[in-house]
């Protein structure tokens, strides 16, 4: 029987990324691959190898160790037999070889593949470093260079090859959940030198464009890059642009809303997929290129779907927005009342069981915009006494609450939260010629620092 015809009873999706070697002595010991006599030998060898590495950490000075380090050390050392274990060609041959082979022959040749790992990974570094997109966000060249950087100065696979130690902050769009070590940093990179690919197809003055559309401060915020470009170059491709444009306007966007309406999850894939295939095409994309973009497009379609359903399509195919060409509102947050004025106020409010009254204390007796943002968070507001506000206060005052809460990434309060919901609502409730005003009016709106 070939290799080909051999039963496989394992399910690999069952199997831990990130701690293969235990999960697969598990699913082993389930389908009786490995007798109870063999697991008990493999751990024995396990205690050996630890006995061994302790002895070269302590330079042969010693076998005694802290037991955080030695649980460290024991964690290097599955980490590093995983890796071996990984490259076979299944589960079941790699359960052959822990029958048939010493732990310490399979760690060394672990960790041969960690350093070869290594050194690829440096290469793919320094490749990337070299045709770095250029963009303003201050996370992409930290994480993509210095974060990297780190990383290799200070990974020592002898005896700690599941760390990572540094925090590689720059989301990528497809995320590296199940990975520790130079297999997260390997698979990281990866991500990035496609995501960086793609981003380099297009102007960097058209990219900051688009991005100053989702938030003119985007330089400071932790948002990937990647995913914006490629959902508006699918745009354009659907609004019949040269899909390098990212060039949407809003009679764009109202052509987009009409194309998905009504349309299930599948649908729109199909549509996207479509799309997707035109914009290869027109940028010659690699293979593997391809490939990326085609894995992103599930995920996409599922932003869209929704989008399309809550009418906000514009909060997905981003509408580019220059900043060099729009005169600028710096707002202040007001002189604030004392203290003792605030809680007389914010008890009046507690106290009220009419949306109308508190309506009315809040557009009376409060002056700032920076009392209007904290009485709006403190007075515990349900949503249609949060619209009622809003349909009473000036539009300027609007345009400001919506540059305050632009989106809900950030929003880790309950009570902001619910002001930014309650904003989402009364904007749908308008006509859209007037929230296109306000969103515009939002944009050229700064406020000082506090």
């Amino acid at each position: 029987m070939t290799n080909i015809d051999r039963i496989h009873l394992i399910d690999r999706s069952k199997l831990s990324g990130k701690n293969y070697f235990a999960s697969l002595i598990e699913q082993g010991r389930f389908y009786a691959l490995l007798s109870d006599t063999e697991i008990e030998r493999i751990q024995i060898e396990s205690l050996t190898l630890l006995a061994k590495q302790t002895e070269l950490f302590n330079h042969g000075a010693s076998s005694s160790i802290p037991i955080e380090k030695a649980q460290d050390l024991l964690a290097s050392i599955l980490y590093t037999l995983g890796v071996q274990l990984k490259s076979y060609a299944s589960p079941e041959d790699a359960i052959d070889r822990l029958k048939t082979e010493n732990l310490d022959r399979l760690f060394y040749l672990g960790l041969k593949k960690i350093n070869r790992k290594i050194l690829i990974a440096k290469q793919t570094h320094l490749r990337l470093k070299r045709c770095l997109f250029k963009t303003k966000n201050v996370f992409y060249r930290l994480t993509a260079v210095d974060g990297i950087n780190g990383f290799f100065k200070v990974y020592h696979p002898k005896f700690s090859a599941q760390e990572i130690h540094i925090t590689a902050d720059y989301p990528t769009f497809n995320g590296v959940d199940d990975l520790d070590g130079i297999e997260f940093i390997e698979k990281y990179l990866q991500n990035l030198t496609h995501e960086n690919r793609f981003c380099s197809y297009f102007s960097e003055i058209a990219v900051h464009h688009l991005l100053c559309g989702l938030d003119e401060d985007y330089q400071k915020i932790l948002l990937n890059v990647y995913e914006p470009v490629l959902i508006a170059s699918l745009g354009c491709i659907l609004t019949h642009h040269a899909g390098r444009d990212l060039n949407l306007n809003h009679k764009d966007i109202h052509t987009l809303a009409n194309l998905f309406s009504g349309k299930d999850t599948d649908e729109v894939e199909q549509l996207i997929k479509n799309a997707l295939d035109k914009l290869i095409a027109e940028l010659g994309c690699s293979s593997d290129l391809s490939n990326y973009l085609r894995n992103s497009i599930t995920k996409i379609a599922v932003s869209i779907k929704n989008a399309a359903h809550h009418n906000c399509l514009d909060k997905v195919f981003l509408i580019p927005f220059s900043p060099e060409d729009h005169q600028k509102i710096l707002l202040s947050y007001g002189q604030r009342m004392d203290d003792k004025s605030y809680t007389a106020i914010l008890h009046h409010l507690l106290q009220c069981n009419s949306a109308d009254e508190k309506a009315e204390i809040i557009c009376n007796r409060i002056s700032s915009f920076g009392d209007l943002l904290e009485i709006l968070q403190d007075a515990d507001l349900m949503q249609e006494e949060l619209l009622n506000i809003f349909r009473k206060i000036p539009s300027a005052v609007i345009a400001a609450l919506i540059k305050r809460y632009p989106n809900e990434d950030f929003l880790y309060d309950e009570s902001e939260l619910k002001i930014y919901y309650a904003l989402q609502t009364f904007k749908n409730l308008l006509p859209e010629e007037v929230r296109l005003q306000l969103e515009e009016a939002a944009k050229v709106i700064h406020f000082e620092i506090e």
